[in-house]
């Protein structure tokens, strides 16, 4: 790896960078921090093919040396093909810890439309779950103002912020705007957690006749408007709903477990065992895929 040291004015932005906007405060703490260190970290840069260079990573850096009055910087030159030179960009914006939600929403989205690719492809190319990716586009269907306040916090209380997993509750309210704008004030106003959230627009779906009542209600109340769950407990005294009858499918994977408990390993050969080893480990990979296509299908 040989570094270099390149004037300022020989590079410029990507055009397709998928960050289009840069905090000005945090640039200018950047360029005060350059301004007396100097630049620790070269950016990496391309040919753009007309004798300058084009910003691969390390935009900020860039900007923020201009602003610090720096004549040049050093960087990495490399040759990159431009959709592995807007992944590399990509994963730089979503390792920022200052980049909001919404924006890697946006960068996740300019990536899959631009080189036309699936969800599954796009979590292979970053190195992330495929289940996270579907996520964080979710975002994009909220309504702007509710998706710009969208924070990160996964290892601390939402202290009455919007996370990322209330947004993935009040995306389920799209349709009514108004109960949606509800459900965001009473998150604010009694710092609800996600699992909160989810039990009150669960309520909400449930008897969306009564909103104005369910809203109204305490947290430990919300149960009475489920009417009957899964396990057939009866709350409220409602009839049971269709959607909460044991499916045929739930009913045939609960009528195959038997068939499992029934095998006596300490009866059977090493041979055999390791023929049973081999088909539960197939089993696990499709009941794996199963459940994640159902834990996507609720929401959680």
């Amino acid at each position: 790896m040989i570094i270099q040291t390149i004037p300022l004015t020989q590079i410029s932005e990507d055009p397709t960078q998928p960050r289009k906007l840069l905090n000005e405060e945090s640039l200018q703490g950047l360029a005060d921090s350059i301004r007396q260190h100097g630049v620790l970290n070269p950016i990496t840069v391309t040919s753009n093919g007309e004798g300058g260079y084009i910003v691969v990573t390390g935009e900020r850096r860039w900007r923020a040396s201009g602003m610090a009055r720096l004549e040049s910087i050093p960087c990495i030159v490399t040759e990159i093909d431009p959709e592995e030179r807007l992944t590399l960009q990509l994963i730089e914006n979503l390792q920022r810890e200052d980049l909001q939600p919404l924006e890697k929403s946006k960068g996740l989205s300019h990536v899959k439309t631009t080189l036309n690719l699936t969800n599954r492809e796009v979590a292979r190319r970053l190195g992330i779950s495929e289940r996270s990716i579907g996520y964080l586009l979710d975002l994009l269907d909220l309504p702007e103002e509710i998706g710009e306040a969208v924070v990160s916090s996964p290892n601390r209380p939402s202290d009455g912020q919007l996370t990322e997993k209330h947004a993935r509750f009040l995306k389920q309210l799209n349709a009514k705007p108004e109960i949606q704008t509800a459900v965001v004030d009473r998150i604010r106003d009694e710092k609800l957690t996600g699992e909160d959230t989810g039990k009150l627009v669960k309520a909400l779906r449930k008897k969306p006749e009564r909103s104005q009542e369910i809203l109204k209600s305490p947290m430990d109340h919300l149960e009475e408007f489920f009417g009957e769950d899964p396990a057939g407990v009866v709350f409220g005294g409602d009839a049971q709903p269709q959607e909460a009858r044991l499916s045929i499918y739930a009913q045939r994977i609960l009528d195959f477990l038997p068939s499992l408990s029934g095998i006596a390993l300490n009866q059977l050969s090493v041979g055999e065992a390791q023929q049973i080893e081999d088909s539960l480990t197939s089993l696990k990979m499709a009941v794996d895929s199963l459940l994640k296509s159902c834990k996507d299908r609720i929401g959680e």
